[in-house]
């Protein structure tokens, strides 16, 4: 079923809309004069292309309440480095002891993401990381991790490889979603199978993403945890659930796929994770491909694709706050 609840806006720039803050403020990248990815600030309509490092591409991932904005970019070094972007000012952080580091989330001017090293073995390595008042921090995990989302109250959710194999399909591996508070690691388990994979984390503790059913690790199921019920399967009609996001009041974003419905995947809402989900309407001359990202508010921002198979960034906006 379509929603009817949300309004598709295109928001007029060639690129990919990855997060939005309370205040309406959208970040994510947008093709350049020369057809390179630039990071980019969209506010209220006006369009604020952040630049490079140096580099030709570069990409905003992440934006907080207080208009703080993190990405990665080249250098011209051709090494990838993370950044905080506020009023104009750029913050660069560096690779953080790797050969290349990407922000995934920022909250209060924390930052959190994954590194990548080489290892011993040459192969490529990640290990999630964390910057608070300029200090960087590994998260400490043993083996690979990636740190994807951080709250108000500075708790980090992620995944644990523990077989830290980059590039190796989940189910052969056996990581674990897991939450951070003040150095503390607890993994949160699975849907009965043998990994699971972290994507948001919300002012409440709430954490969603992605579980193994069985123990060849192959069939998947979305997820949402919480301290007080643990993880539970989010409800998908006999489909695939693939949670992106929640926000504060609960409502998770991602996309869902079912054969005997529509057969791809789309972008879609639970309002309540033990129902069914509801699609989000295409933009007009647009085919919704992926939501990335929800505020408090109900906005969702993500990406649809235009004729030439050229992606623009998508605004989705309760019609009842309109």
């Amino acid at each position: 079923m379509v929603s009817d609840q949300w309004q598709a806006i295109d928001l007029g720039v060639v690129g990919e809309a990855l997060d939005i803050n309370d205040r309406g403020q959208i970040v994510g990248w947008k093709k350049g004069a020369t057809g390179a990815s630039r990071a980019m600030l969209w506010d209220d309509g006006r369009v604020t292309e952040i630049g490079t490092l140096g580099g030709r591409e570069s990409r905003a991932t992440a934006v907080d309440d207080d208009g703080r904005i993190a990405g990665y970019s080249d250098t011209a070094e051709r090494e990838t480095h993370g950044f905080v972007w506020h009023n104009g000012k750029v913050t660069d952080l560096g690779t953080l002891g790797g050969y290349a580091a990407m922000p995934r989330d920022i909250s209060k001017g924390v930052v959190v993401g994954e590194f990548r090293r080489l290892g011993e073995d040459k192969t490529r390595r990640g290990q999630g990381f964390l910057v608070k008042n300029g200090a960087k921090a590994s998260l400490g995990l043993s083996g690979g991790s990636a740190a994807e989302d951080v709250n108000k109250s500075g708790h980090v959710t992620g995944t644990h490889r523990r077989t830290d194999r980059l590039g190796v399909p989940a189910h052969e591996q056996s990581q674990r979603a897991f939450l951070w508070k003040n150095g503390a690691v607890k993994e949160l388990g699975t849907l009965g199978g043998n990994w699971s994979e972290a994507r948001g984390l919300n002012g409440r503790g709430q954490i969603v993403g992605e579980s193994a059913l069985g123990a060849d690790g192959v069939l998947q199921g979305g997820f949402v945890w919480s301290a007080e019920t643990g993880m539970r399967r989010i409800e998908d009609g006999d489909g695939l659930a693939r949670p992106a996001a929640i926000n504060d009041k609960g409502v998770i974003v991602g996309t869902h796929s079912c054969e005997t419905a529509y057969g791809v995947a789309r972008p879609s809402v639970w309002t309540d994770p033990g129902k069914a989900p509801v699609r989000l309407p295409n933009p007009a001359g647009g085919v919704a491909t992926v939501a990335n990202a929800i505020n408090d508010k109900g906005d969702i921002v993500g990406m649809s694709l235009h004729a030439g198979n050229q992606p623009h960034a998508v605004l989705w906006k309760p019609i009842s706050a309109n």
